[in-house]
């Protein structure tokens, strides 16, 4: 049974009562322990940024362990801004002014407590995970278009932001921490919503923010090279991306769904990690699709396209059906994002020629293959590794027209791995005809020194312009083209900041570039 998460401010009804008695019982089966009655309280909170007056605040453990002056600073700041109770270690003796309920470890408890706070939501909507090294945010959305084509009501949980109806938030953390997940999948059983499409990162799988959420469907899109800065190797990558399967898909099944494992058949490698999940401990439900013809349960193979329009053919092998249809987003990369989000929705039920009747109706998605102008083309894009870069500047090739020429702007993220920065110089120098390299978010690394690794990548060519100052970088890129050039300012796509050493300050690509295309066009008046 589902149920509203603000139930600790009106005990209207007896469904109330149970359910505050369902949070005192589960609070007691942790071990959780204190005086007095339980205060009235509207969420969980384990973030003093984010703590409301009426919320309770969860002392955790983060990624180093907590002194006790930062857990006692903690605890103030979280009373100050209003918190009814905190939930804290007793080891931490916690004084703050604000009832204390002592809980061992509660890090560890976070699932325990979210279920005892909000019941388990998941289980009250159809839920389909994203992953991948690239493509998470652009398939949630398409599964997110199909959905609201076909009148349903859904909710997303993403890199750009936490979305249903009634309900938007920007984006932290692409998969949110188990509190903050289980809040608003409540939010979303109480607005109605029917499915869920959810970004899945490999941090998010590592750090167990995913525990406890019962999956309808997991969708692995690639893997390719990323976060070697926390998972240290590629294999490490890739078996964190593999725990979705053979250990949370496993866990759906337990809890009483029956979970489909969505696979790219082109990727050799996710086909591998998929099989070694040995899905049979889920009930063996996996489908794949392919668009090199390979055979799978569905297949998408390219007619023809024309500037950013897809004619496609979509061939259902398992049920021998077939149909044409058109997807409105630039590149083949974005077909295979398709045919995941449509591979995905199929196994949930639904008919190959309503999900086709739908892909017209598709939206554009912020900051992905984004097209800010003509004349000459502006595309703000979000690829930030190097598979991402080469299939923006593949999809961005195909649409330079003869005399043409594909001009990049694109940097690289500081305090992250820095394997990639020549590897994506590379791309770039092989797969355009004028780049300028730029900063990215370089945090607190050199921004210069970020470039340089960039550089070793690419010969040195007149046809390759350095330039620290991304803005400037930008304007350089647009007041130089021609008509027919088509630019791409890659490595942010849709956000509106940028770090610089440990500020942020609000920087957004597409702002920027909408400016310089304004100056630009006053002085050709």
């Amino acid at each position: 049974m589902a149920f509203s998460h603000t139930w600790l401010i009106y005990f209207m009804d007896e469904e109330d009562i149970v359910d505050r008695k369902r949070f005192e019982e589960g609070l007691i089966s942790l071990g959780a322990c204190w005086n007095g009655s339980i205060p009235e309280a509207v969420h969980l909170v384990d973030d003093t940024r984010e703590v409301s007056p009426g919320d309770i605040f969860v002392l955790r453990q983060g990624s180093s362990p907590l002194t006790s002056e930062q857990a006692g600073s903690y605890c103030a700041q979280a009373a100050s801004a209003g918190a009814a109770a905190v939930i804290a270690d007793p080891a931490f003796s916690v004084e703050c002014g604000v009832p204390v309920i002592s809980l061992d470890s509660p890090h560890q408890k976070l699932q325990g407590l979210a279920e005892a706070f909000y019941g388990k939501p998941s289980l009250s909507l159809k839920v389909i995970a994203v992953t991948g090294t690239n493509g998470k945010t652009t398939t949630t959305y398409l599964i997110e278009s199909l959905g609201k084509a076909m009148g349903l009501r859904v909710g997303v949980l993403g890199t750009i932001s936490h979305r249903y109806p009634g309900y938007e938030e920007i984006s932290a953390n692409t998969t949110p921490g188990t509190l903050k997940l289980y809040r608003l999948m409540a939010g979303m059983v109480d607005a109605g919503c029917d499915l869920v499409a959810m970004e899945v990162s490999s941090h998010g799988i590592m750090q167990g923010r995913i525990d406890g959420v019962a999956f309808d469907a997991a969708v692995w899109n690639n893997l390719g090279t990323d976060h070697l800065d926390f998972h240290k190797t590629r294999e490490a990558y890739a078996l964190a991306k593999q725990r979705l399967f053979d250990h949370y898909l496993v866990q759906s099944h337990r809890a009483g769904k029956n979970p489909i494992a969505v696979a790219n058949a082109d990727d050799d490698e996710v086909v591998a990690h998929i099989h070694a999940a040995r899905p049979e401990n889920w009930g063996g439900r996996v489908c794949s699709f392919s668009l090199a013809g390979k055979h799978a349960d569905i297949e998408l193979i390219p007619q023809n396209w024309k500037d950013e329009a897809w004619q496609i053919e979509i061939i259902d092998h398992a049920h021998g059906k077939r149909c044409h249809t058109s997807l409105p987003l630039v590149g083949e990369y974005n077909v295979a994002n398709a045919a995941g989000a449509m591979t995905a929705m199929m196994g949930l039920g639904y008919s190959l020629e309503e999900l086709a009747e739908a892909f017209s109706k598709i939206e554009q998605i912020p900051g992905r293959m984004q097209r800010i102008s003509t004349k000459p083309t502006v595309i703000v894009d979000f690829a930030h590794t190097p598979e991402a870069l080469e299939n923006a500047l593949m999809a961005a090739r195909s649409c330079v027209p003869e005399g043409g020429h594909l001009c990049v702007v694109f940097g690289a993220g500081g305090d992250r791995d820095p394997s990639k920065r020549p590897m994506m110089g590379g791309i770039v120098a092989k797969m355009s005809d004028r780049c300028f390299v730029t900063s990215d978010n370089p945090r607190t690394e050199e921004p210069q020194a970020i470039i340089q690794g960039i550089l070793e990548g690419m010969p040195q060519s007149g046809a390759i312009v350095s330039d620290v100052d991304r803005a400037s970088a930008i304007r350089k890129a647009i007041l130089t083209a021609d008509e027919k050039d088509v630019i791409v300012v890659a490595g942010k796509g849709h956000e509106d900041y940028q770090i610089l050493g440990k500020t942020k300050i609000h920087f957004d690509d597409r702002e920027i570039c909408r400016q310089v295309l304004a100056e630009r066009l006053q002085g050709a008046l």
